[in-house]
């Protein structure tokens, strides 16, 4: 753990505050013959980018959203316990190409 390593045990002493946070499983959608998610209309384009976040342990809570709903436009949903920064580092973490890289 960064905080150990940095000598800041007192950080680590009360994880209370700290949510761990998966993403969802997509399943089996017979009358389309794929894997899919419910992003609750809101998303409208399949797309590998697409991705639905909650707390481990409570999967009926999503916290982000993130999907494509048209070319070259995402759309971003999020909530607490994550920030605006949390919920869009999230997002740009999940490009594969490297932002700035020529």
């Amino acid at each position: 753990c960064l905080a150990n390593s940095m000598g800041n045990d007192e950080v680590l002493k009360d994880d209370a505050g700290l949510v761990a946070i998966r993403n969802v499983d997509p399943k089996w959608n017979e009358k389309l013959q794929a894997h899919s998610l419910n992003f609750f209309g809101r998303v409208k384009l399949a797309s590998k980018k697409n991705f639905l976040l909650v707390p481990d342990g409570d999967p009926d809570n999503v916290v982000c959203l993130f999907g494509k709903v048209a070319r070259d436009t995402y759309v971003l949903d999020f909530k607490p316990p994550l920030s605006c920064v949390q919920a869009f580092l999230t997002v740009l973490s999940s490009f594969e190409h490297r932002l700035g890289v020529s």
